[in-house]
């Protein structure tokens, strides 16, 4: 029998890669769960740094406490973890 004539294609499945494909996890693989975990990791710090750099006020003013940001930004999620907060400049304290 010709083989487009039947719904699945019998003879590919005898082939030793014919389902390598297929076996291929969702998120890509080791390496780039790696790059993921190492890149997220890097994105905390910068952002753990930047808000250890605020003064206590400004902390307050926001609602958390120096003791606190390394809990609040492990809850954060993908999106607000490529946030950085902005730094008070000169200009803004007079006001």
């Amino acid at each position: 029998m010709h083989p487009y004539l039947v719904p699945r294609n019998y003879l590919a499945s005898t082939h030793p890669g014919a389902r390598a494909s297929c076996k291929r996890t969702k998120d890509g693989g080791g390496i780039r769960k790696w790059l993921r975990a190492a890149y997220r990791n890097w994105q905390r710090n910068k952002l753990i740094a930047a808000f250890q750099s605020l003064d206590d006020t400004i902390l307050r003013d926001i609602g958390m406490s120096r003791g606190e940001i390394h809990s609040i930004v492990d809850g954060f999620d993908e999106n607000e973890m490529s946030m950085a907060p902005i730094k008070a400049t000169d200009d803004a304290r007079k006001w």
